[in-house]
């Protein structure tokens, strides 16, 4: 049986002791988790499975309180009745020094869209060993709860009405997923539990086709009338090693990749009780959280960059956690995040230039980002970045294909980037056709629109019937530049040094 738990909600921390697996279903849901050898653990959405599947190569499992010894199991899962989710609608993110400002900003955002609003603290200040950290953001919210349909039309609504605002949906967890889950043990034996399976693997543990990690406990847990999500409870450290192969080249330098480790621990911890809130787990295995690699055999360096920094995390103002987003290449000027996502202000996350000096450019000006992408600025331009400089040409069928998709404007005449970032990242752009234009917001959408372009760092012309775009950089530009990253590794610099560089105002602190 689980023996300890930590609770976080908002202020609240409650201690636990249960020795029923049920109710510690519904005690799942509360955002716990729990310590050995003063490290956390973790749980992560591994894979769904349908109602059939056998899992094998187990010593016992749980069911209801019982504990029951099998090699093997077969599941169904019956009488299921979904987790109960309200959504509120955030019309603004505030940063800390907004928050005094709350009430007029609310009441603002209460005119401008007809709806009574308030304040609403997303996260949670927690304790991890003799470490108090803080996750909360803060947000302009709905003060009504709505279900997911009519979320969904709100927020379509108020993302057409202020298209530079980071309008999202918050989830309100309200009540879990119930349901039986039958099981039939190698031995002929079949039970009925409530809810929840816990596992307890041998080495060799699998479910259906697939192997994992055995040494830690394991859950089913519903997520349909006739299909059930595997769960693993492990160290963070542990997860991290499998999140790094993932995210960064196994050839990068050693310090480069305990930068990354790092920023994914940092993430990690920003995320806690903000994700997944209707669901047992705090994090799945793909890109939404981070993307985790459960097959094969982890390389030690991976191993080694991990184990180095144990426990280190980025915060800000020595508590609150940072989020610490990285891109593959920034081109050589990272991006503000208010230009990238417009969320609330980041001190830590404004745009810095990445190499040895800086340069007297500024990159929203037309001029000096010709003259910058003239250059080979920053990352040292590395062989393996091939994004670093960039050129793509589409024909005009082409790209009035692309445009016409979204909304009919004929043939296009002109590409106007109405508002660009510290890194040249355009955010706002006019695309002017025969017919009518289109502006886009979000340097995201403006490259999904051009065939998902390397970056929205570009200057645009026509020769002919074909528009050249000539480019700095891969992805959204904000935080750790992985192949600056790359060079700065290759040039000596520590993993501290590296996450200096991209995440000013920082610190690193061991939490545990």
């Amino acid at each position: 049986m689980r023996k300890y738990f930590l609770f976080f909600l908002c202020l609240l921390f409650v201690p636990v002791l249960s020795a029923d697996i049920s109710k510690e279903f519904d005690f799942l849901h509360s955002a716990s988790f729990s310590f050995r050898n003063n490290i956390p653990y973790i749980r992560v959405l591994v894979k769904g499975y349908e109602n059939g599947t056998t899992i094998g190569n187990i010593k016992s499992f749980e069911c209801g309180n019982k504990e029951i010894n099998a090699e093997s199991l077969t599941f169904s899962v019956t009488n299921f009745t979904p987790a109960v989710v309200k959504y509120r609608i955030a019309f603004q993110e505030l940063s800390q020094s907004e928050l005094r400002e709350h009430a007029e900003k609310s009441k603002l955002w209460s005119m401008k869209t007809g709806m009574e609003t308030e304040i609403f603290v997303h996260g949670a200040i927690f304790s991890i060993n003799k470490s108090t950290i803080d996750n909360r953001e803060y947000f302009i919210v709905s003060k009504e709860l709505f279900d997911k349909g009519k979320s969904e039309k709100l927020l379509n609504k108020f993302r057409d009405m202020f298209p530079d605002y980071s309008i999202v949906s918050i989830p309100v967890f309200e009540s879990s997923a119930k349901s039986v889950i039958k099981v039939d043990t190698d031995d002929g034996k079949k039970y009925k539990c409530p809810n929840l399976l816990m596992i307890h693997p041998k080495p060799g543990f699998s479910a259906g086709d697939d192997s994992y990690p055995g040494g830690r406990n394991y859950f089913l847990t519903p997520s349909g009338g006739a299909k059930a999500d595997l769960v693993i409870e492990d160290s963070v450290e542990n997860i991290l090693e499998r999140i790094l192969p993932g995210e960064m080249f196994l050839a990068a330098p050693l310090e480069t990749l305990k930068a990354q480790a790092v920023a994914a621990r940092t993430d990690i911890f920003m995320q806690l009780g903000k994700r997944h809130l209707s669901e047992i787990w705090h994090i799945c295995s793909e890109v939404h959280c981070q993307k985790v690699i459960w097959s094969g055999k982890i390389d030690k360096k991976f191993v080694q960059a991990v184990k180095e920094t144990e426990g280190q995390v980025l915060l800000f103002n020595g508590t609150h956690v940072a989020r610490a987003p990285y891109c593959s290449s920034s081109g050589g000027r990272t991006e503000d995040i208010r230009n990238v996502w417009f969320t609330a202000e980041k001190p830590y996350l404004t745009g810095v230039w990445d190499g040895d000096e800086p340069l007297s450019l500024d990159l929203s000006k037309e001029s000096d980002l010709k003259k910058f992408l003239e250059s080979d600025y920053g990352e040292d331009n590395l062989k393996m970045n091939k994004r670093h400089r960039w050129k793509v040409e589409f024909p005009q069928e082409k790209i009035d294909g692309f445009l016409n998709s979204r909304k009919k404007i004929g043939k296009l005449k002109e590409i106007k980037a109405l508002k660009r970032g510290v890194s040249g990242r355009i955010y706002k752009a006019e695309f002017v056709g025969t017919l009518s234009s289109l502006v886009v917001y979000g340097e995201l959408n403006i490259r999904k629109l051009l065939d998902n372009l390397y970056s929205s760092a570009f200057l645009v012309h026509k020769e002919e019937s074909t528009w050249i775009f000539e480019g700095a950089g891969w992805g959204h530009g904000v935080g750790m530049s992985q192949m600056g990253a790359i060079s700065l590794g290759k040039k000596g610099r520590d993993f501290s040094f590296i996450l200096k560089r991209y995440y000013p105002k920082t610190e690193i602190i061991k939490i545990y």
